[in-house]
């Protein structure tokens, strides 16, 4: 089979398995690990264009960063966030309505990351010519401390099975993300967001804190490689678009009904509280 079909087999497995949350439950009905990295975003551009990317998700909502230094060669992992389970904290609602649960995610993680909002198109310069930091903090409009809650479209027995490639190839374990208050660009010091304290409270209790894994120094390098990534892959970051950083700390310590709060410096809190 061309490495094209086996990426939309994938991305069938994957969309499927969250669109019903029958998660795959058998080894033998995971998708293939991709052989490289090229054909692992393959899955994940055939998950962003499957149809239930927008009749079920809601469509494209940016893009999520991590896996920094986890293959070799590669700064950080990309992958598609859905508009279904993006939330704004002040409402607790997603941005096409409803709340995110942990159930229609099969969340197994929390991360607490900066997000940023974007101003403007970057699509690739016509003289092929990488986008600066300071082009791409021109194009933020805001940035504001975010909540991710990583899921999967398998269980933990069969994605412990997989490799690397395998691992990441659904969809870099994206899953809800919850917006803080957002602030404008103007605001604030892009070189001040690489060098503040970040925690994770559940119920108010501090569960972790203060590890990046922002690719290239800070979120705002973190974007900026994202750019120019996604622009050496045909794709570009668009006006409205969100993106998460990378983790600065993480945690498994959490259930349902549990209160989570991100702080992240002058950024301020964002907090949630994780739904059945």
């Amino acid at each position: 089979m061309s490495s094209t079909l086996t990426s939309l087999s994938s991305a069938e497995s994957y969309m499927q398995a969250w669109a019903s949350k029958q998660w795959i439950a058998d080894t033998a009905l995971m998708p293939p690990a991709p052989p490289t990295v090229a054909e692992m975003y393959l899955v994940h551009r055939a998950m962003q264009d499957h149809a239930l990317a927008q009749s079920a998700f809601g469509g494209l909502a940016g893009y999520k960063l991590g896996a920094v230094g986890v293959i070799e060669g590669e700064a950080a992992i990309s992958a598609p966030l859905f508009t279904r389970f993006v939330v704004d904290a002040s409402t607790e609602a997603s941005l096409c309505g409803g709340v995110v649960s942990a159930a229609e995610i099969n969340m197994h993680n929390l991360e607490a990351e900066v997000g940023v909002i974007m101003a403007a198109d970057l699509e690739k310069k016509t003289d092929g010519r990488p986008y600066s930091a300071d082009e791409v903090w021109n194009a933020v409009e805001s940035v504001m401390p975010i909540i991710e809650m990583c899921g999967r479209r398998s269980t933990a027995a069969c994605i412990a099975s997989q490799p690397p490639l395998g691992k990441l190839a659904d969809a870099l374990m994206a899953g809800g993300v919850v917006l803080g208050k957002r602030r404008a660009r103007d605001s604030l010091d892009r070189f001040s967001l690489s060098t503040f304290s970040t925690s994770l409270k559940v119920n108010d209790v501090v569960v972790t804190g203060s590890t990046s894994e922002c690719p290239d120094g800070g979120p705002i390098e973190a974007l900026t490689w994202c750019v120019n990534h996604l622009n050496s892959r045909g794709l570009a970051l668009k006006k409205g678009h969100v993106v998460i950083t990378g983790a600065t700390c993480k945690s498994k310590d959490f259930k349902v009904g549990d209160r989570v709060t991100a702080t992240l410096g002058a950024l301020g809190s964002v907090e949630t509280i994780i739904a059945p």
